[in-house]
């Protein structure tokens, strides 16, 4: 059986009625976290309402309820985007997959680095991004202070981006002085099967 991904990033305090939504449609349940979306210009920004408080809903799902619980969800009155993402199929076949018309380009870098990141994709053709906080993860070699392992806070930056302006949106940050320097992030990207506006 295959499964999917729905990734549905919307305002705060409206990921719970998605849930609600998507679970009576057949959705075995889902994690929400905390996000904020980032400013469409300095303008907005520098006045503090560019940037807005969201939420992130994930949910693994069935194929054989991926088309309800999408139909669900698209008539919910919230604010935001749903994204199905196939994570577990080969991509290296002949599929459909290869054929998808979205991208969700992730970046994981250093706290505090998305604004720059979201600045340059944005030049490059990004309309806009969600960020994510997070942390690193650490082991028994990291460095430690007063015998505490001092973890990195991270971000994690999802832009959606319609398939051919990924590559040039990805180059450019790529060609990042910043993230050039070890440990400083990845990022990746995994096609987007289906793109639905909520709201």
């Amino acid at each position: 059986m295959n499964s999917y991904t729905l990734i549905s990033i919307v305002r705060k305090d409206e990921a719970s009625l998605l849930m609600k939504t998507a679970r009576a449609a057949g959705a075995p349940g889902g994690s929400i976290v905390q996000a904020k979306g980032t400013a469409s210009n300095s303008i907005l920004a520098a006045l503090g309402i560019g940037d807005s408080r969201k939420e992130v809903l994930i949910s693994v799902i069935g194929k054989e309820i991926k088309d309800s619980i999408l139909s669900a969800v698209k008539g919910v009155k919230v604010s935001g985007v749903a994204l199905l993402l196939d994570c577990f199929r080969a991509f290296d076949k002949e599929d459909e997959m290869l054929d998808a018309k979205y991208e969700m380009i992730e970046v994981i870098c250093q706290d505090g680095y998305s604004e720059d990141i979201m600045a340059v994709a944005r030049k490059a053709g990004a309309k806009g991004g969600t960020v994510i906080s997070g942390r690193g993860t650490s082991t028994d070699e990291d460095v430690k202070f007063f015998g505490t392992p001092l973890v990195p806070e991270k971000e994690i930056l999802m832009i959606v981006i319609e398939k051919e302006k990924s590559e040039k949106v990805k180059k450019a940050i790529s060609q990042m002085e910043i993230l050039n320097k070890k440990g400083m992030g990845i990022m990746f990207s995994i096609p987007v099967r289906d793109f639905v506006n909520l709201g």
